[in-house]
């Protein structure tokens, strides 16, 4: 099989029948590795041949996390092959362009990096093709990245113990008079259950693929027992991620109660790994203010005390939320006065640094030396937006002075992440 043009060093494409063992075979943690390379194909022909072998296969698989794996393989070879115009993805080192390759490739020419300033997106989900993935860095002037694993189970929702925490939230929330449980607990799990979940395995190929540009952070599940909590964490230490995500709301966990926080916090201060915690409002059922108070940022304030030198980055700022925006933003701001290993990003927030009084709120707080430009990356493409568009907005931003600009867009994820 054909690989498109735009791609450029890497191996060739293995055959239909090793593809199709590699989808039916490798263990439920691998999930991208072979679809990425799917998206490359080029002749229409071939994909039309690997769609015809694997949508009979599709009904037959019991495990869901292979059968998702499928999905995920069907809609990359139902797309065409993924290029951009003008830029080509070299393996290991990421996209140039085209003086850019020849450069590159020309024997014995000297070659120097420009000196720039770094601009660093501290929340991105790599759920779009490399060469997508990695021409919006490079048209938005991102120099790194830190893409993130989500470790989410629907079954956790059929847990009587879950189920009753879901049930009595909802009942104090005024859409529950007119929505049912069972309806709420469906849109749940279809959105715990999406195709497109990348695991700590897909985000460590990434981050070995393009080491100088990524950087990966792992997840776990805390509302799980102690032996799979302590499978995760060797696993994250075996794959080297920087730090581990989370998802209070959607793992179902209460930060301040759970029974593993000292083991995680132990596990981050002696291997260096930062935690980086969604607060706010989640998206879809948790939208429900009620359903999402896990992610109150507050609750993460007795291991901030704790474990002075663990970093904590809360995601959104605390306000998240399209219901009541900027919901915890107080909350936050207070947690990084108080704690100096407290930071915040700017993901899907980054409104608020069009907000005069939220700025000089930050200055008297938090300060600048602990927010982190972030955009949760490809979300912004699903709502026509692009990431060169929330770069170009901050630093067009008036309300920010030019060293506050350059701390946010890099300087500080660089001093945090021990990049040089």
């Amino acid at each position: 099989m054909q690989r498109e043009d735009a791609y450029v060093d890497f191996p060739p494409l293995r055959e239909p029948s090793e593809i199709m063992d590699a989808l039916l075979t490798d263990p439920p943690e691998i999930r991208w590795r072979v679809v990425r390379d799917l998206f490359q194909i080029k002749d229409s022909k071939d994909r039309e041949v690997l769609i015809e072998m694997l949508q009979p296969r599709l009904e037959k698989i019991e495990d869901s996390r292979v059968k998702s794996r499928l999905v995920l393989a069907l809609q990359a070879l139902h797309r065409p092959p993924i290029t951009k115009k003008g830029y080509f993805l070299v393996r290991h080192k990421g996209v140039y362009t085209q003086s850019a390759l020849e450069q590159l490739e020309a024997p014995d020419q000297q070659r120097c990096m420009p000196h720039f300033l770094p601009v660093v997106d501290f929340h991105m989900h790599p759920k779009t093709p490399d060469l997508k993935l990695l021409s919006d860095l490079r048209e938005a002037g991102v120099t790194h990245g830190v893409i993130l694993a989500t470790d989410t189970d629907p079954a956790d929702v059929d847990h009587p113990e879950v189920r009753h925490q879901l049930k009595e939230a909802f009942s104090k929330a005024s859409i529950s008079h007119h929505t049912s449980f069972d309806s709420l607990l469906r849109h749940i799990k279809a959105g715990l259950h999406s195709p497109n979940t990348v695991t700590n395995q897909d985000v460590a190929d990434w981050v070995k693929d393009y080491p100088d540009l990524l950087t990966g952070f792992g997840s776990i599940n805390l509302s799980k027992d102690k032996a799979y909590v302590d499978q995760k964490l060797a696993e994250l230490k075996r794959l080297k991620l920087k730090g581990i995500k989370f998802l209070p709301h959607a793992q179902f966990f209460n930060p301040s109660e759970n029974e593993h926080m000292d083991r995680v916090f132990d596990f981050c201060r002696q291997t260096g790994k930062i935690i980086l915690t969604h607060t706010g409002c989640g998206s879809g059922p948790f939208e429900i203010l009620e359903l999402s108070r896990n992610s109150n940022p507050v609750l993460w304030e007795p291991w901030m005390k704790k474990y002075p030198d663990v970093p904590v980055v809360l995601a959104h700022c605390g306000a998240r939320s399209t219901v009541v925006p900027g919901i915890w933003l107080f909350e936050t701001l207070q947690l990084g006065k108080k704690y100096p290993n407290v930071y915040a990003d700017l993901s899907e927030v980054d409104w608020l640094m069009d907000r005069e009084m939220v700025v000089q709120e930050i200055r008297k707080t938090i300060g600048f030396n602990r927010v982190l430009f972030a955009s949760n990356y490809p979300l912004p493409l699903s709502t026509g937006g692009n990431l060169a568009n929330i770069v170009k907005g901050i630093r067009a931003n008036s309300n920010l002075t030019p060293k506050e600009k350059s701390k946010v867009l890099g300087q500080n994820a660089v001093h945090l992440l021990g990049l040089s």
